[in-house]
């Protein structure tokens, strides 16, 4: 049989080995290092040796390892990369919106009560007149109780239409605490393990649905000052523009404008994240559905409003005169409509009740020439006036709602109906609000051992006391829920994130493909075994390939390949001072199944 040389492309590094399947059960490869295939320049240091009575599947076995070894026949190195960008993430852990020491039991506050040397030695024992009263710690648990409170903001959580600019602002009063054991705790030192328990009607979130566009000078140094000389430095004012409520009035305000009167009738707004449509607002009371949105109907196919169990199904349309004629049906109750007729931008109550309303916004034909309307829906549709009671996240909030000329939604403030209690309460799965109590002891004695002169804590002068003095705090936090992830794409001279930092280059491993300009599958007659001139892979046994039989007649191949089920065996200093892969099997399919745990192992250097 005459057999042709074979050579092989090089291709991309990425793209061998990812698309190969190779045999479930494969031989063991040896750890065969990368310059036995591949020289330092990224040209091939092997050739792949056919033998010259092989079958036609030993040919193919060796053109696959060729392609295969194609996928390393390239060089790398890192080179400035011109007009490219680096992508960076930033991770940040949760934030603490702030810390309150609520109680504090030390030497600066006992101090403050003049009884320098009232310290206590139990926790029991600790007095009760030291919580937080804004300005000092000498109130007791019941008056700080009722007078502590803290607000808190939330960007950006509610929409008007399609822009979600509307901020939550929080208030939070009469915060108490509930010892987990109450055994422990007589209500007047702080428990060391407490749930928050915020009772109804003391949290408060006012939703502003009117907006400014605020105008406001951001001031940046554009030249250093020379001090020595009375030189100033030189700032530059820039003119910006920011979307935000009253209470988002920024620095350096040069004037502001409405940008959004509030909430009128056609307006989409949500409302704790609920999607309303409004159909008409009045004196503290507006009446909406809830927004479905819109979607195709073919004529005679039945379909559910998205995320309900309502079901029209148009019956006939007349594109002419912009109508539609629906039923609607619901799937659970079987409570069903009479006909009704739909004309185009105008609200149809299907049962009269507000339970379902749908608009014709359009008719036409499809490309498959079936009449389709594209039907708005809204369902629940309700008047909602204050003290209604909306639920977000399993709690019950009674709505206040503020309306202008009878016709324009300027804000709601919802207050909660249910009892809010955990450690940490979750709010608005946004922030943790946690209790902490920590006590801490120090020994007089053990002191003055350590070598302190200062060691008398309780300044009576005798001598050092055996005892713990205990200080003690107690902690409400606020806290993020979870970190910022910040991912940007940066160009050359973009600042890093928050640092002082700037891109100066890009630069990466530039891959240069090594064509193979000559075979480098051979024939067995044609190797010089005194010098191949390079390292070998053999494919075949000693019955299909003179090297391989030469290696087994001089005890170089320890391998019995009459009986072997596929090997591959690395041999040393094999033939004229070169290595060779030995790539065979006692029958042509066991051959097969070495090369394809080869061409695996190649894919993987």
């Amino acid at each position: 049989m005459k057999v042709k040389k074979i050579a092989a492309l090089a291709i991309g590094a990425a793209m061998v080995g990812a698309t190969m399947g190779f045999a479930s059960a494969q031989p063991t490869v040896p750890n065969i290092p990368k310059d036995f295939f591949v020289n330092a320049d990224g040209t091939p240091n092997v050739k792949i040796v056919v033998g010259s009575t092989a079958a036609a599947m030993d040919v193919a076995s060796a053109a696959d390892i060729a392609v295969a070894l194609g996928s390393l026949l390239y060089t790398s190195e890192q080179a400035e990369v011109q007009n490219g960008y680096v992508k960076v993430k930033a991770e940040y852990a949760p934030k603490t919106i702030w810390k309150d020491t609520i109680y504090a039991y030390n030497y600066t506050t006992i101090e403050a009560h003049d009884a320098v040397a009232d310290w206590v030695y139990k926790y029991e024992d600790l007095p009760a007149d030291y919580w937080w009263n804004g300005a000092g710690y000498d109130m007791t648990y019941n008056d700080w109780k009722s007078w502590y409170n803290f607000t808190v903001e939330i960007k950006d959580k509610d929409k008007i239409k399609d822009e979600q600019l509307i901020d939550w602002d929080i208030s939070v009063k009469n915060i108490e605490l509930k010892s987990k054991n109450p055994s422990d705790w007589d209500k007047t030192y702080p428990p060391k393990d407490a749930d928050i328990v915020i009772t109804p009607g003391n949290v408060t979130v006012f939703v502003d649905y009117k907006l400014y566009n605020y105008t406001y000078w951001e001031v940046s140094k554009v030249l250093d000052g020379y001090p020595e000389w009375g030189v100033d430095p030189e700032y530059q004012n820039t003119t910006k523009w920011v979307i935000g409520d009253a209470n988002d009035v920024p620095d350096n305000l040069v004037g502001s404008e409405v940008y959004k009167e509030g909430v009128k009738a056609g307006d989409t707004f949500t409302v704790f994240g609920q999607t309303f449509y409004v159909l008409s607002v009045g004196d503290g009371q507006f009446t909406a559905g809830l927004d479905k949105g819109e979607a195709w109907y073919q004529v005679g196919q039945p379909q559910a409003i998205e995320g309900t169990d309502w079901i029209v199904t148009v019956l006939d349309i007349s594109i002419i005169d912009q109508r539609a004629l629906v039923v609607v049906k619901n799937a659970v109750t079987g409570q069903e409509s009479d006909q009704k007729i739909l004309e185009e931008g105008q609200d149809v109550d299907i049962f009269g009740d507000g339970k379902v309303v749908l608009k014709l916004l359009d008719t036409f034909v499809g490309i498959d020439g079936h009449l389709i309307a594209s039907i708005a829906a809204r369902v629940d549709v309700q008047t909602w006036e204050s003290g209604n009671t909306i639920t977000y996240d399993g709690i019950k909030w009674a709505m206040t709602i503020n309306t202008v000329n009878n016709d324009t939604i300027t804000n709601i403030t919802l207050t909660n109906k249910d009892e809010l209690k955990g450690n940490p309460v979750d709010f608005f799965g946004t922030y943790n609000l946690f209790y902490k109590f920590e006590m801490k002891t120090l020994n007089e004695v053990k002191l003055k051992d350590a070598g302190y002169t200062d060691w008398d804590i309780n300044g009576n002068g005798g001598d050092p006391e055996d005892k713990d003095f205990i200080v003690a705090y107690a902690y409400i936090c606020l806290k993020e829920k979870e970190g910022k992830v910040i991912e940007k794409e940066l160009k050359v001279g973009d600042d890093v994130l928050d640092t002082d930092y700037k891109v100066e280059g890009i630069y990466g491993d530039v891959m240069t493909l090594k064509p193979v300009t000559s075979p480098i599958t051979v024939m067995d007659y044609e190797v010089n075994m005194d010098d191949p001139g390079s390292n070998l892979i053999l494919i075949g046994g000693p019955v299909a390939n003179s090297l391989t039989k030469y290696l087994v007649e001089q005890n170089i191949s320890q391998v019995d390949w009459y009986n072997s089920p596929g090997d591959i065996e690395y041999i040393q200093d094999a033939l004229g001072g070169y290595d060779v892969v030995i790539v065979a099997g006692a029958t042509r399919d066991e051959t097969k199944v070495a090369a394809e745990a080869l061409m695996e192992y190649l894919a993987g250097l």
